[in-house]
C-alpha cells in the first residue's frame, strides 16, 4: 500500500513539470474555399444575372478528412436561400439548410450538423436562386481575359466545376455539367480539417 502511494505521488509529481502535460490540441483552422479563392484572385471578374429558378453547383472534394460545419450563400439580393450538400455518385440530398441573407452581397453562414467529409470523394453545393417563390439575381464569377479557372485548389478543398439546372424544386443540378469557366451563384461552406 505505501509503494502505490510512493508510485502516484511520484507519477503526479512528473506530470506536473513542464512539458510533461499531456498537451491541447490545436484547433483547426476553419476554411471557406470559394470566398477565400475569389478574394485572392485577381485574374477573376464578376457580374450579375437575372433568370431563373435556378439550382446552382460546384463539384468538389476534400484532400483530407473533415467535416463541413456550416452552409451559406452570397447572393446579390437579400432572402432566404436553400443550400443544399449533394452526393456526387449517388445525386442524394446530405444536408440541407435555408439561410436567410438580411444584406445584399453579405456572405451569411448558418450553423448545421457537422457532415464528415470522405477524402477525395466528390459532393456537390448547390444554391437555389428563388426566395419566397420569386426569381432572385444570381451571380457570376469568370476568369477576366476568358478561359477555363476551375479545377482549383485552395486550402483542404479542390473545386472542379461548376453545374446548374432550371429548377425551383430540389434536383440535382446536372443539367449543364462540367463548366469550368464560370461559377454560379456563390453557395459558401465551412470546412474544418480533422
Amino acid at each position: 500500500m505505501k509503494t502505490t502511494r510512493i508510485y502516484a505521488f511520484l507519477v503526479a509529481g512528473l506530470l506536473s513539470l513542464p512539458g510533461c502535460s499531456p498537451k491541447e490540441e490545436a484547433a483547426k483552422p476553419a476554411e471557406n474555399t470559394l470566398t477565400n479563392f475569389m478574394s485572392s484572385e485577381s485574374s477573376l471578374s464578376a457580374s450579375v444575372r437575372a433568370s431563373g429558378p435556378w439550382e446552382l453547383g460546384l463539384v468538389f472534394s476534400a484532400s483530407v478528412a473533415g467535416k463541413i460545419t456550416q452552409l451559406g450563400a452570397k447572393m446579390p439580393e437579400s432572402g432566404t436561400y436553400r443550400l443544399i450538400i449533394w452526393d456526387f455518385d449517388t445525386k442524394q440530398v446530405i444536408r440541407q439548410k435555408t439561410v436567410e441573407q438580411t444584406a445584399p452581397d453579405k456572405l451569411t453562414l448558418d450553423a448545421i450538423d457537422p457532415l464528415a467529409l470522405t477524402p477525395n470523394k466528390k459532393y456537390v453545393i448547390s444554391v437555389n436562386s428563388q426566395s419566397g417563390g420569386a426569381n432572385k439575381k444570381y451571380g457570376v464569377a469568370y476568369k477576366t481575359a476568358g478561359g477555363d479557372f476551375m479545377p482549383f485548389t485552395k486550402g483542404s478543398i479542390l473545386v472542379y466545376n461548376a453545374c446548374y439546372r432550371n429548377s425551383a424544386t430540389p434536383v440535382f443540378p446536372d443539367a449543364a455539367v462540367n463548366v469550368k469557366y464560370e461559377a454560379y451563384g456563390f453557395p459558401e461552406f465551412t470546412f474544418i480539417a480533422d
